[in-house]
C-alpha cells in the first residue's frame, strides 16, 4: 500500500475558511488479454455503481449541512434586523407622541 500526502493552500481567501471534500479510489487495471468472466465484470460494474451512489450520498450530506448554516445564519440576521426595525419604531412612536402633546399644548402666560 502506497501513502499520499495531500497539501492545500487557503493563502488568497484569509478572510473565511474553506472546506475541502474528496474521495480517492483505486483502480484495478486488467490486461487486454486476461479474461474476465461476466459475472465478475458484472460485480465490478455493480460495485463501481454503488460506490458512485456513496460518494454522491456523502456529497449531498455535506452540501445540507452547508446549505442549513447558511439558512440558520441568514434567518438570525433576519431576526436582529427586525429586533432593530421595532425598536426605531417604537423611539419614533413615542418622539411623535410626545412632539405632538407639546405642539398642541396650550401655553398660559400669567
Amino acid at each position: 500500500m502506497v501513502r499520499y500526502d495531500y497539501c492545500f493552500s487557503n493563502q488568497m481567501s484569509t478572510v473565511v475558511d474553506k472546506m475541502v471534500s474528496f474521495n480517492v479510489h483505486g483502480v484495478i487495471y486488467v490486461d487486454e488479454d486476461d479474461t474476465i468472466a461476466p459475472i465478475e465484470r458484472e460485480i465490478r460494474n455493480l460495485a463501481q455503481g454503488l460506490t458512485s451512489v456513496k460518494d454522491e450520498q456523502e456529497y449531498i450530506v455535506v452540501r445540507e449541512k452547508t446549505h442549513r448554516n447558511t439558512a440558520e445564519s441568514t434567518n438570525s440576521r433576519v431576526k436582529w434586523w427586525s429586533v432593530l426595525q421595532a425598536i426605531v419604531l417604537f423611539l419614533v412612536v413615542a418622539w411623535q407622541v410626545y412632539y405632538l402633546k407639546s405642539f398642541f399644548e396650550v401655553k398660559r402666560a400669567f
